[in-house]
């Protein structure tokens, strides 16, 4: 028996396609939108313009879905963290919302991201979702921004909601210009890949185990700002050497060879004790198993 229904948007990214099998496993009918109308099994898909006001509002009236999983905004490979775009995204995140509402829905989920802190100051601290926002991209601004509407206008529109800020990720069909994508592509090319030193540590958690969250945070009663990462922190050159080394190319991989930004932090890493204790999640990071089973589900290995 159904839960509800969840309207489920950037469906066909890289964490959406990865949120309907736990979606489905929770019980919840599944509305997957995405800007081009693609099969994802679990769900029924749906094409639409969320940056259209009109499309949006009949969407909702239409499905009258009970929960909200926003995931959809600007994912431009060259002008992601720059891009004018990430503005419209703050009005057509905030118009889905308020629709959603005026259609009778229940519980929201918005996705924003660790970009929205100050990781200067955090002195590779954890990062508590109490920790100061002070975004050092349009990208990151635009997304603190949406949070602090949605989470004050919530009230007002009747929802419970969450703000969700994942960490960093990786997973199945990365595409050039991120970290997997490029490694995956070259070494199975037998191209040298460039790198930076990859002594910077970052929190990284799965694709599919940020899927698996981002579904149990919609299921729960918790409201406000929660991290969706690991909580533990790993150098980015173990990650480059583990799916390297699981590929059987170490040696094309150049270390080093890139320069990192000056300003690049040292470490950065989630304080995970909301997710872990209100919502119910924990993940137990393995790196090599996670590197695996994206390599599997790209066909990279048996």
């Amino acid at each position: 028996m159904s839960v509800g229904t969840v309207l489920l948007t950037g469906a066909g990214g890289l964490i959406g396609r990865q949120c309907i099998p736990s979606l489905t496993n929770l019980g919840f009918r599944v509305v997957a939108v995405s800007r081009t109308r693609r099969p994802l099994a679990g769900a029924e898909s749906l094409a639409i313009d969320l940056l259209d006001a009109d499309a949006v509002r009949k969407l909702c009236t239409d499905m009258r879905p009970s929960h909200l999983l926003h995931l959809a905004w600007h994912d431009g490979a060259k002008d992601r963290w720059v891009g004018a775009a990430n503005l419209d995204w703050v009005g057509a995140s905030l118009n889905l919302l308020r629709a959603f509402a005026g259609a009778g829905g229940q519980r929201a989920v918005m996705v924003g991201s660790c970009a929205e802190y100050d990781w200067a100051d955090s002195a590779g601290r954890p990062l508590h979702e109490a920790s100061p926002l002070r975004p050092t991209t349009l990208y990151g601004a635009a997304k603190a921004a949406t949070g602090l509407a949605a989470l004050a206008g919530a009230g007002v529109l009747g929802l419970s909601v969450a703000w969700a800020r994942p960490f960093f990720c990786f997973g199945p069909g990365e595409p050039e210009g991120r970290l997997f994508g490029d490694l995956i592509r070259g070494l199975a090319a037998r191209r040298p890949v460039d790198c930076t030193d990859g002594l910077q540590e970052r929190d990284f958690m799965s694709t599919m185990d940020q899927g698996r969250a981002l579904a149990a945070l919609l299921a729960s009663p918790v409201q406000g700002a929660v991290n969706i990462a690991s909580g533990q922190a790993v150098a980015v050159r173990d990650v480059i050497f583990e799916l390297a080394a699981q590929m059987g190319q170490v040696d094309l991989v150049r270390l080093g060879s890139r320069p990192r930004p000056q300003d690049d932090p040292a470490r950065i890493v989630a304080d995970v004790t909301r997710l872990r204790e209100e919502v119910g999640f924990a993940t137990h990071f393995d790196l090599a198993e996670a590197v695996s089973g994206t390599l599997k589900a790209e066909g990279v290995l048996p």
